[in-house]
């Protein structure tokens, strides 16, 4: 009996010391930093969620694209964590789908073919870094490219073109779809301000 509880321990013990060692090499993999900077926007096409302050003013919140490494993702192992959004996910399992790969069989990578890989969540979206936030004010001339049924938030099929007078009064109202859900993109002018938002149809809806 004594014997065995020894060979037990040992092989406990082992146990123990491979998960030390495997641990002691997994990787943190984190998306790499941002690449828009706040102090340079102009001819900046960015992804922003925005939220009406009243008198005219909003609130832009600046996103980007979480993106990640090609080689880093190339030599992902068992045991390494991915951290993506708010999640850390662990990997578990790896499988190649062309390009593209697939960690635990769920969590989908793709290869955006300029070095970097996305993930690419069950309603396309992509996890966002936000960048930071813009107070501005928007002004009559500024257009407005909507792809969305202010009302309905059913795609549209032609693109409505619409004022900045007519985008204040959509915010006023506070009705129909958000404007808050990452499906609005805006091109700023040489001040940091913006000069054309497009808002696309988006299922987050």
């Amino acid at each position: 009996m004594e014997e065995l509880k020894r060979t037990i321990a040992f092989f406990a013990g082992v146990v123990l010391m491979l998960l030390v060692f495997g641990s002691a090499f997994a990787e943190t993999i984190l998306p790499n930093p941002a690449t828009i900077d706040m102090e340079d926007l102009e001819n900046r096409y960015v992804t922003t969620n925005l939220e009406y302050k009243g008198n005219g003013i909003v609130t832009l919140t600046l996103l980007e694209n979480e993106q990640y490494d090609a080689e880093v993702i190339r030599k992902l192992q068992a045991g390494d964590v991915i951290r993506s959004g708010n999640e850390e996910i662990t990997v578990e399992t790896m499988e190649w789908d062309g390009p593209d790969l697939f960690i635990n069989s769920e969590i989908l990578l793709c290869d955006t073919d300029d070095g970097t890989f996305e993930r690419v969540m069950e309603n396309d979206m992509v996890p966002q870094l936000t960048i930071g936030t813009l107070d501005c004010e928007i002004e009559p001339c500024l257009t407005m490219l909507d792809w969305v049924d202010p009302v309905s938030g059913d795609i549209l099929e032609n693109v409505a073109v619409r004022s900045g007078e007519e985008l204040i009064a959509l915010l006023e109202s506070g009705a129909g779809p958000s404007f808050a859900v990452e499906n609005v993109h805006t091109l700023f002018d040489h001040y940091s301000q913006p000069m054309l938002i497009w808002r696309f149809y988006s299922p987050a809806q």
